[in-house]
């Protein structure tokens, strides 16, 4: 795979190609650009990505900034990420909720296919794995 430098507007570009079509078709966009995983921060949406060879783009974030509660509510996480699969909720609504229901940061490992949503420290996360576009 040839190697391609991550840019604002290499991940933009993915990201537009990707809208109003389910996650698995970002993450498949994404990773057709050599991004390995990325990291959100919840609170405001910064962004780190790392591309497979372990260079990293890091984006500021771009949305209003909101405190994320600090008692983590599993049922609460697992419910928000539904509703934002099923189509119910756009994304600044879907960090919203997470960050209610105790989410901090979020890492989508796109080798792996899977998201981790982490809570205020190490012990409080959720994995849920990502479909196949």
């Amino acid at each position: 795979m040839e190697m391609i430098e991550l840019t604002e507007e290499l991940i933009e570009s993915a990201e537009q190609r990707s809208a109003g079509l389910p996650y698995p078709q970002l993450v498949k966009n994404l990773k057709a650009i050599g991004v390995d995983n990325y990291e959100v921060k919840v609170k405001n949406r910064k962004r780190t990505y790392t591309s497979v060879n372990g260079d990293k783009l890091i984006l500021a974030g771009d949305l209003p900034e909101f405190e994320c509660a600090e008692a983590f509510k599993l049922e609460e996480v697992k419910a928000a990420i539904k509703r934002t699969q099923d189509g119910l909720t756009d994304y600044p609504t879907f960090l919203h909720e997470i960050g209610a229901a105790g989410i901090h940061t979020y890492v989508a490992d796109l080798t792996g296919m899977k998201v981790i949503y982490q809570g205020p420290n190490s012990e409080y996360e959720y994995e849920e794995m990502i479909p196949e576009a």
